[in-house]
C-alpha cells in the first residue's frame, strides 16, 4: 500500500511538466517553466545537438540537463525544451520547415555494401529520415525493402526572378528555371560560377524546366573568392580532373565513388565518348570520406582550400612535400583538392621544437622517428559497413578451411635430376615465362647458394614459396583454426591440373591460390567463378582473366600500373626539377616509352611545364651525342631527374656509368624500375650515387620484429634463409586465410577493412573493372640514399581505412 501511495505522489510531482509538454506549442515559442525561459522547439531533419546549441546560442550539456536522453540521438519532431537567452534572435520555421512527405517510394537494399549514409545520401535525405520512416529496420542487409520519403517542392508561377537586398549588399534571388537555361548560361547571367549555384542548389545537377534555384549574388569584394568551410549536411562540392591517357570511366567512377549516369549528367561530353585532355567535374561527397584529424594540433596548421589552388601550389606556399600533404590527408591520394575542405599541412619539427632560451632545459631529441611519428600523427575514423564488422563466433565451432595450393614443382623432373649423375645447363631450363615471374617477384638480386641437390627449371622458387604457405598455415592452426591444406603439382601444363578440380569432392575447397601461371590458371579459374570460389594469382603480374572473373585476386600489380604509379610519383616529388629523358635507342611503342608520354603528360596538366618555377623537359640524344652534351644540360640549382626508356641492360649499363661520372658535380635521382636491382653488370654503388627511386610492389623490412621472428622460424624449420619467395608465400596465405576467417567466402567488399601485416608489401585490392577482378595496388617508393641505405619512403595506393575501435 505504502509503495503504492509513494508511486501516485511521484506521478503528482511529474503531472505539470507532462500537461505543458502536451500542449500544442508554435514552432519556437518561448514559455516560462518554474520562473526561468525556455524555447518549445520540434525537431526538423539533420538537426543535432550540436547545430541546435550553435543556432540557440546554448552549451550542449545545457541542452542534456534539461532533456535527458538526448545525448543517445535526436528523433524527427521530438520538442525540445531549450533555455531561452535574451536577444538572440530566434529562427524562422516557416522557411525551412519540410513537414510530412508528399509519398514514398520503395528500394530494395541491393549490396552489403550499402549503409544508412550511404543510402540516405543516394536519394537526397537525412539518415534520421530514413530511420525514422523505417522503425521496424535496425539492420541494412541484402533485399531489405525501404520506404524512401520525398517532397515535392513547390515552385512559383511568376517568370520574373523575385530579388531581396541584404544590408550587406548581397542579393538573394528566386529564379524559375525555362526551357533552354543550363548552369553555363545562369552562371554567366548572374556573374558567378556553375559551382556556386550548385552549391546554393544542390539538385541543379540535374537542370530540369519550372526547376526554383536560390541565387545569391553581389557578394562584397572581400568575400568573393574567400572560401567557405563545407558544410556537411547534403551540400555538394566539386573537384576537376584531366582526363588522362588510358584512363577508363570505371576507373574514374571507383577511384572518386561516384556512379557513371552521375558523371554523364554533370559532364555531358562523356556520353559521346572519353576523351583524353578533357576536364571534368566530380561530384564530392564530403560528409561520405574520411577526413583526417590531428592527434595534436599543434603539429599542423589547417589550410582552407580556395578556389584555384593545387598541390603544387600549397607545396611551395608552405615548402612542404606533396607525398608529406598527402601523407597526412590520405583522400588526397586518390583524388584532388575541393574547393572549400579544410586540409592539415604539418609544420615544420624546428618550428615546432623551438630551442628554450635557458641552458638549463633539456628537450628530446628531435629526430627520434618513432617521437615524430606520435606526435604526427593522424586519425580517419570511418563508417564500416555491418557486413564487415567481424565475426568470429562461428571460426572456434570446428570448421575446417579447406585451401587448395597449386604449384609447379615438377616431382618427376626432380626426381629424375636428383636420382641420375646427369650434367645439365640449368639456365636452359628455366622458360621466359619463370624468368619473369622470378624478376617481377625479387627485390634485389641475391649471390646463389650452392645447393645440395639439383632443382629442375625454377621449381627452388616454389619449394621456397610453399614452406612460406606451411609457416602461415602452422601459425593459424596455432591459435585454433582448423586449417587443411591440399597441394597438387601443375608443372607447366593446364591439362595436368583438370583431374585435381574436377574431382567430386573440389567443390568443398574454401579458397585456391595458385595456379602459377596465367595460361594454367584459364580452366580452374572459370570453375571457381562457377562455384563463387576466391582464387588467387600470387606471383604472375600479366593476367586477361582479372578483367572478367569477380573470383580472381591478382597480388602482383600490372606492369601497367607501375607505370602509372612511377608517372604520379615523379611528378608530386620532381614537378620543379630538371627532368632530363636520356635516350639510348627508339623507345617508340616500348612501355618505357609509354611512361615518358605519361610524364610529359603529367607535368603538362599540373601547368609546371617549363614554367620558372617548374619543370624543365628535356630529350637529350644519349645514343647520337653520347656523354659529351650532358653537363649543358645539367643544371646547379635544381634537381636533375633522370629517367633511361630502355630495359636493355648494356644500354643501361653505359647510361648509367657515365651519369655516375657526373654525380659529385651534380645532384642527380635516378628514375628506374623494380627490375634495375637485377641487373648484374651495374654496380651497387652507382645506385647509391645517383639516388635511384623506383616504385615497387615489394619491400621487406629486415628491422621489423615481425619479420625476424619469422626469418628465425623457417631457419630452425628448413636449416636456410628464406628468400622473396618464402616471404610472398607466407604473406599471401595468411593474409587471405584470415580474410576467409573474418568475413567468409564472399570477402571482396570487405578487404579495404583487413588490417594484418604484410612482411613484403601492403595489400590494397582495387577491382579493375566492373564485373571484373581485383588486383593490389599498394606499391612503395623505395629510395637509395647516398650513404648507402634502401628505404621505403612511402606506400602508394587506395589509403588504409582505420578501423573504428582504432580511434
Amino acid at each position: 500500500m505504502r509503495s503504492l501511495l509513494l508511486l501516485c505522489m511521484a506521478f503528482l510531482l511529474l503531472l505539470p511538466t507532462e500537461q505543458v509538454f502536451g500542449q500544442n506549442f508554435a514552432q519556437n515559442e518561448v514559455v516560462i517553466f518554474q520562473g526561468k525561459k525556455f524555447v518549445m522547439h520540434q525537431v526538423r531533419t539533420g538537426e543535432t545537438v550540436y547545430s541546435l546549441s550553435k543556432k540557440f546560442g546554448v552549451s550542449e550539456s545545457a541542452l542534456e540537463e534539461n532533456n535527458p536522453g538526448i545525448d543517445k540521438g535526436l528523433t524527427i519532431g521530438q520538442v525540445l525544451k531549450i533555455p531561452y537567452v535574451e536577444g538572440i534572435e530566434l529562427p524562422n520555421s516557416s522557411s525551412d520547415q519540410k513537414g510530412d512527405p508528399s509519398g514514398f517510394t520503395k528500394y530494395e537494399i541491393e549490396s552489403r555494401k550499402e549503409t544508412a549514409y550511404s543510402i540516405a545520401k543516394k536519394f537526397g535525405i537525412t539518415v534520421e529520415e530514413l530511420y525514422a520512416y523505417n522503425p521496424t529496420v535496425r539492420k541494412f542487409k541484402k533485399r531489405t525493402e525501404l520506404n524512401i520519403p520525398y517532397w515535392e517542392k513547390e515552385t512559383t508561377s511568376e517568370t520574373d526572378d523575385l530579388t531581396q537586398k541584404t544590408e550587406t549588399g548581397e542579393h538573394t534571388i528566386v529564379h524559375q528555371v525555362v526551357s533552354g537555361e543550363t548552369l553555363f548560361s545562369l552562371s554567366r547571367r548572374y556573374g558567378i560560377t556553375e559551382q556556386e549555384i550548385l552549391v546554393q542548389n544542390p539538385d541543379a545537377s540535374q537542370l530540369k524546366t519550372g526547376m526554383t534555384l536560390i541565387i545569391k549574388t553581389g557578394t562584397s569584394v572581400g568575400d568573393v573568392n574567400k572560401p567557405q568551410p563545407i558544410e556537411y549536411a547534403g551540400g555538394r562540392n566539386y573537384i576537376e580532373h584531366i582526363i588522362e591517357s588510358g584512363e577508363t570511366m570505371w576507373g574514374i567512377t571507383r577511384k572518386y565513388n561516384v556512379s557513371e549516369e552521375e558523371l554523364k549528367v554533370i559532364n555531358p561530353i562523356l556520353n559521346t565518348g572519353f576523351p583524353a585532355g578533357a576536364v571534368i567535374k566530380i561530384p564530392v561527397a564530403e560528409a561520405s570520406e574520411p577526413m583526417a584529424k590531428p592527434v595534436n594540433e599543434e603539429a599542423f596548421e589547417q589550410h582552407l582550400v580556395e578556389r584555384g589552388e593545387t598541390l603544387y601550389g600549397l607545396s611551395k606556399k608552405y615548402n612542404v612535400s606533396i607525398p608529406d600533404i598527402i601523407k597526412y590527408n590520405p583522400i588526397l591520394d586518390r583524388r584532388n583538392l575541393a574547393y572549400g575542405e579544410t586540409i592539415l599541412i604539418p609544420k615544420k619539427p624546428e618550428d615546432v621544437f623551438t630551442q628554450p632560451e635557458s641552458d638549463n632545459i633539456v628537450i628530446a631529441d628531435i629526430d627520434s622517428a618513432k617521437m615524430l611519428e606520435e606526435f604526427y600523427a593522424v586519425e580517419m575514423p570511418v563508417e564500416i559497413p555491418e557486413s564487415c564488422v567481424p565475426d568470429f563466433s562461428g571460426s572456434f565451432s570446428g570448421k575446417t578451411y579447406n585451401v587448395a595450393l597449386f604449384l609447379p614443382f615438377y616431382y618427376e623432373a626432380n626426381d629424375t635430376l636428383n636420382r641420375e649423375d646427369l650434367v645439365i645447363d640449368s639456365t636452359a631450363l628455366f622458360t621466359s615465362e619463370e624468368t619473369e615471374i622470378a624478376q617481377d617477384t625479387t627485390i634485389e638480386l641475391e649471390e646463389r647458394k650452392e645447393l645440395f641437390k639439383q632443382f629442375y627449371g625454377g621449381s627452388e622458387n616454389f619449394v621456397q614459396f610453399y614452406e612460406g604457405v606451411l609457416l602461415a598455415v602452422d601459425s593459424l592452426q596455432n591459435i585454433g583454426f582448423n586449417v587443411k591444406l591440399n597441394v597438387f603439382d601443375t608443372q607447366r601444363n593446364k591439362d595436368s591440373i583438370r583431374q585435381y578440380f574436377m574431382a567430386n569432392d573440389f567443390f568443398l575447397t574454401d579458397l585456391i591460390i595458385g595456379p602459377i601461371f596465367p595460361r594454367v590458371q584459364q580452366e580452374i579459374a572459370a570453375y571457381a567463378a562457377k562455384n563463387r570460389i576466391p582464387i588467387v594469382s600470387p606471383l604472375a603480374s600479366q593476367s586477361t582473366i582479372t578483367q572478367s572473373n569477380s573470383n580472381y585476386f591478382q597480388v602482383n600489380p600490372s606492369r601497367d600500373y607501375l607505370t602509372r604509379q612511377t608517372a604520379e610519383m615523379v611528378a608530386e616529388e620532381h614537378f620543379n626539377s630538371n627532368f632530363i629523358i636520356l635516350k639510348t635507342s627508339n623507345y617508340s611503342g616500348t612501355p618505357e616509352g609509354e611512361l615518358v608520354e605519361l610524364l610529359r603528360e603529367k607535368f603538362f596538366n599540373s601547368g609546371m611545364l617549363s614554367s620558372f618555377e617548374g619543370v624543365n623537359f628535356t630529350i637529350y640524344d644519349f645514343e647520337n651525342e653520347g656523354s659529351f652534351g650532358l653537363r649543358r644540360i645539367m643544371s646547379k640549382t635544381k634537381e636533375n631527374v633522370v629517367y633511361i626508356p630502355s630495359e636493355n641492360e648494356g644500354e643501361l649499363s653505359v647510361a648509367i656509368s657515365n651519369l655516375n661520372n657526373l654525380s659529385d658535380e651534380y645532384s642527380i635521382t635516378l628514375i628506374g624500375s623494380n627490375r634495375y636491382p637485377n641487373y648484374s653488370s651495374i654496380q651497387l654503388e652507382q645506385f647509391h650515387n645517383l639516388k635511384l627511386k623506383y616504385i615497387a610492389p615489394y619491400y621487406t623490412d629486415y628491422t621489423n620484429k615481425q619479420t625476424i621472428n619469422f626469418v628465425e622460424k623457417y631457419k630452425n624449420n628448413f636449416g636456410t634463409e628464406p628468400d622473396n619467395f618464402s616471404f610472398q608465400g607466407y604473406d599471401v596465405t595468411l593474409y587471405f586465410l584470415t580474410a576467409l576467417i573474418t568475413y567468409g567466402n564472399d570477402f571482396a567488399a570487405c578487404l579495404p577493412y583487413l588490417h594484418t601485416f604484410q612482411m613484403q608489401g601492403n595489400y590494397h585490392f582495387g577491382q579493375l573493372t566492373q564485373f571484373g577482378g581485383y588486383m593490389n595496388e599498394g606499391v612503395s617508393v623505395i629510395s637509395y640514399t647516398r650513404d648507402y641505405e634502401v628505404k621505403r619512403k612511402r606506400v602508394k595506393g587506395q589509403p588504409r581505412l582505420i578501423m573504428a575501435s582504432e580511434y
